[in-house]
């Protein structure tokens, strides 16, 4: 039987329409089944096509609700250093960690993130109040 050699350098990437599909597919897991399905969809789609603030933002939550603070944490800086957040994705990522830092009996932690979050929250609500009355 003939060994089939492949070129990594031949392969493209699937077509998006897959990505947009396995994303659905993580986010049914974590609304409805298991993050920790969700986690491992939501990695598969990292390693084919790339990290990306999407990506990310869902794995803060799945992590989250896993009670993963090791790998939450790592994420939450790489994207708090590498993207241009608004204040509700900044918002969402410090709520993700306030949750599981609490769960992880860390409670100091905790209250800093849900401050973080509180106060982006609160300005978040004034610049729409502002945005509104104009």
């Amino acid at each position: 039987m003939k060994k089939l050699e492949l070129n990594r350098d031949d392969l493209t990437r699937p077509h998006k329409a897959y990505r947009k599909w396995l994303l659905m597919q993580a986010q049914m897991q974590q609304d409805y089944a298991d993050s920790e399905k969700a986690i491992s969809l939501l990695k598969l789609v990292e390693a084919v096509y790339g990290a990306d603030l999407t990506t990310g933002l869902m794995l803060c939550r799945a992590w989250s609700d896993s009670g993963m603070l090791e790998p939450l944490e790592e994420k939450v800086n790489i994207l708090l250093a590498q993207h241009e957040l608004s204040g509700e994705q900044r918002a969402a990522i410090y709520y993700c960690l306030s949750v599981a830092r609490w769960n992880a009996g860390d409670r100091i932690g905790a209250r800093k993130a849900h401050r973080l979050y509180a106060s982006l929250m609160t300005s978040n609500l004034q610049e729409a109040h502002e945005k509104s009355t104009d």
